[in-house]
């Protein structure tokens, strides 16, 4: 149990991504397996098609793209974004890549509470959504424990880099302002 007037320590933060971050990003988008998982089959993992990534994700129209780091290192550990936004509709679709070197534990349960309040607070978002394969279980988990819904599946809806195709189940997440006020200090 936490004392009054104690704070708990900030374990992971969120930020732009920099020049430092490249490493961390391109490992993780020439991982194979974490791309496939992700739904993401890139045609090149060069240094410089994973600069292209990185501004693609930064510059995405009403979108946002940020870079889980390590609160005490700042060391970058993953990203979490929201990609195809429709603004008229306000919804859009929010994802969480961690890192496999990272060993915060909960961070992505963490991630995932930063990316809703994101999406709801900063982009005006109403609604998340999230496709995941159907042998995607810790995204699953995630996803369900953060409040997601699923509302269906789509069959065949994934091919992977081996041609071999994937049901993928549809989430979305309804996003409440209050719900993510932050407590006044």
């Amino acid at each position: 149990m936490q004392k009054a007037g104690l704070c708990r320590k900030q374990i992971a933060m969120f930020r732009a991504p920099t020049d430092a971050d490249f490493a961390v990003l391109a490992e993780m988008r020439r991982d194979v397996s974490m791309q496939a998982m992700l739904m993401a089959i890139p045609e090149a993992t060069d240094d410089e098609s994973v600069r292209q990534w990185i501004e693609r994700r930064t510059r995405d129209p009403g979108g946002m793209f940020r870079v889980i780091t390590d609160a005490d290192q700042k060391d970058a550990i993953g990203f979490i974004q929201v990609s195809q936004v429709n603004r008229r509709n306000r919804n859009g679709y929010g994802a969480v890549a961690v890192s496999k070197r990272a060993r915060i534990p909960g961070v992505g349960q963490i991630a995932m509470r930063e990316l809703m309040r994101a999406a709801c607070c900063d982009l005006g978002l109403l609604k998340l959504l999230a496709e995941i394969r159907v042998d995607n279980f810790p995204a699953i988990q995630m996803n369900l424990m953060s409040g997601y819904s699923i509302i269906g599946t789509l069959e065949a809806h994934f091919t992977d880099a081996g041609g071999k195709l994937h049901d993928v189940l549809l989430f979305e997440r309804l996003l409440d302002p209050s719900e993510f006020q932050r407590a006044s200090h």
